[in-house]
């Protein structure tokens, strides 16, 4: 940003660009943004908060990835169950890289939410979270859900995260 900085205590001024820190935001993320190796090159700078679930939601897969050749996992209303994630807190350039790497899908696939997530400690925490707009149903493929449950482990995340990803593996 470009402010006026005085040059002298005796008066004038110049345009000079000043440092402001970064804006940040709660962001939840799930599915296979909840691998580490991916959320280093998505959101570089973000900050890991405390562990959350999205209530009455599940995991469905309604878009096509041409990078997984599969089904990718969003979020769906779906009462009674849990969407478990991680609160992270990302700067507005983590949020830009995150929208481009959305953006290997078509223009409008994932849209932003505003959801309350509530913590482990039961606390609830209004944040924001990607979700995609459905086309269809398609299938997660074995190395797609091996990436999203290496996440699930970093995190430590409960055993019904692990059981529910574990259960989309083809029989």
């Amino acid at each position: 940003m470009w402010y006026k900085v005085p040059l002298s205590p005796e008066g004038g001024s110049s345009l000079r660009h000043v440092w402001e820190p970064t804006e940040t935001m709660k962001f939840f993320v799930y599915a296979d943004n909840l691998n580490p190796t991916q959320l280093k090159r998505r959101a570089p700078e973000h900050k890991f908060v405390e562990k959350a679930y999205l209530p009455d939601h599940t995991i469905h897969f309604c878009r096509w990835s041409s990078q997984w050749r599969c089904g990718l996992g969003s979020i769906t209303p779906s009462q009674g169950d849990k969407t478990w994630g991680v609160i992270l807190e990302i700067t507005d350039e983590d949020l830009k890289i995150l929208d481009e790497f959305e953006g290997e899908v078509p223009q409008g696939a994932f849209r932003h939410l505003q959801v309350t997530v509530v913590t482990e400690a039961g606390e609830k925490v209004l944040v924001t979270t990607h979700a995609a707009t459905p086309i269809g149903k398609f299938k997660p493929k074995e190395h797609y859900l091996d990436w999203v449950i290496k996440g699930v482990k970093h995190w430590k995340l409960p055993q019904e995260c692990l059981d529910l990803w574990q259960s989309f593996r083809p029989k």
